[in-house]
Formats: C-alpha cells, sequence, structure tokens
C-alpha cells in the first residue's frame, strides 16, 4: 500500500502541473488508478475530488490575470457551479458508457477548436456573435466535467477563447476557474454519496495543491501561440488516448 501511495503521489505531481497549464492531467490519472485496483467509479471520483486542490492552487497563482477577467467570472461561475452539480448527479443516473463513449469525441473536438481558435475567432467578428453562446456552453462542459471531467479545462479554454475576449493567459486563469468548480461542486457531493477511496484521494490532493501553482507558473512563461499548440496537443493526444 504505501509503494502505491508513492506512485499516486508522483502521478499528483504531474498531473498537477499538467493541469496547471493545460488541463488534461486526468490522462495520466485515471489508468494509473485503474492499474491500482481501484473500479472505473472511484477513479472517476478520485480524479474529481483530488485534482481540486491543485486547481484551487493554480488559480489563486493566477490572481494577477484574473483580476482584468472579473466581469467574465461573475458571468460563468455561477453557470459552471449548476453545470457541474448536475454533471455529479447524473453518474448515479446514466450508464457510466454512455458519456464514455463521448469522451473521445468531446475532448478531441476541444483540442481542434483550442488549435483553430484565432482562425475561428476572426470569423465571429460581431460582439452578440461571441457573448451568446459563452453560459450556455460552459454549462454543458460543466456537466460533462461533473460527470467525468477528462480534459476538461481544454474544452473551456477552447470555449474561452472563442466566445471571450482576454489574452490567452487570462483565458488559461479562468480555465483554471472553471476546472476548480466543474470538478469541486461535483466533488463535494461524491464525498458524501460515491465510493470514495480516501488513502489514494487524499494523498492525490496534496500533491497536486503543490503542484498545481507549478503549472501556473510553467503557463506564463510559455508565450500565448506556442501555450495554445501545447494545450491543443495534448488535448489531442488525451481524445486518441481513450479513443484507443
Amino acid at each position: 500500500m504505501a509503494v502505491d501511495l508513492l506512485l499516486v503521489a508522483a502521478v499528483g505531481l504531474v498531473a498537477g502541473a499538467i493541469n496547471g497549464i493545460a488541463g488534461a492531467g486526468a490522462l495520466l490519472t485515471f489508468p494509473v488508478f485503474l492499474a491500482l485496483g481501484l473500479t472505473p467509479l472511484q477513479a472517476n471520483v478520485c480524479n474529481s475530488i483530488g485534482v481540486v486542490p491543485g486547481n484551487i492552487g493554480a488559480s489563486i497563482s493566477f490572481r494577477r490575470e484574473l483580476r482584468a477577467q472579473k466581469p467574465l467570472l461573475r458571468k460563468v461561475i455561477p453557470v459552471a457551479a449548476v453545470g457541474s452539480l448536475i454533471g455529479g448527479a447524473l453518474l448515479f443516473v446514466l450508464p457510466e458508457r454512455v458519456f464514455t463513449y463521448l469522451v473521445p469525441g468531446l475532448l478531441g473536438l476541444g483540442a481542434v477548436l483550442v488549435l483553430l481558435q484565432p482562425l475561428i475567432a476572426r470569423k465571429l467578428k460581431s460582439a452578440q456573435a461571441h457573448r451568446g453562446p459563452l453560459r450556455s456552453s460552459i454549462f454543458g462542459t460543466a456537466i460533462y466535467g461533473g460527470y467525468f471531467g477528462t480534459g476538461v479545462g481544454v474544452i473551456f479554454f477552447a470555449l474561452l477563447g472563442l466566445f471571450a475576449k482576454g489574452t490567452t493567459h487570462e483565458m488559461n486563469a479562468v480555465k483554471a476557474v472553471l476546472q476548480a468548480l466543474a470538478n469541486g461542486v461535483a466533488g463535494i457531493l461524491f464525498c458524501f454519496v460515491a465510493p470514495v477511496h480516501w488513502p489514494v484521494t487524499v494523498v492525490f490532493g496534496i500533491t497536486t495543491a503543490i503542484a498545481g501553482p507549478i503549472g501556473a507558473y510553467l503557463s506564463r512563461r510559455i508565450p500565448p501561440a506556442p501555450l495554445r499548440y501545447v494545450i491543443g496537443t495534448l488535448g489531442l493526444a488525451a481524445a486518441v488516448k481513450l479513443a484507443v
């Protein structure tokens, strides 16, 4: 058990940093949890709860970028919280295979949107085109995040790039807040009604809390265009891996 927890700590550090940069850390942790003997439901729950401290840590580290996006945060935080709660509830209502079949396609679409965001954004010139779908798309993505959550940060980043205004690094900061909500609200629900493997979850949460701010720091050192390519490429890799 001690060796297993050391492995969890190691992947937690890596996943926390990846989530701070791109939001695809569950690509690494989900199969590791399954290999340690957790059921798919336990692995999903552990991911949802354990990544929250890292996402919160990254969000705090991004406070400089978030100051300029307070109006946007006021718009998206409520819908993300409600969507996460609905997604968490759906985990116990729908068969797991329903969303599992959709995960690679949703994640792949988000990654492609990230990579093509400058081109698509030029096509959406009117302010109404930018504002209209934002809340509904964030709401739908938060439902996915509460239900499964793998790569939800990639999808959030793509939507923010298309429908919100701000620099790439500001959108990455808002993405970190939305990740924390999408996983965190559902995670609170899971603490009371789901089969939580607490030793793994606690160790995982501690290590993501350490690594989340590191990921935020590293993301600032990546220029906007390469940052977009890093997030998009990691998202595509996650989609292919999950599809396989």
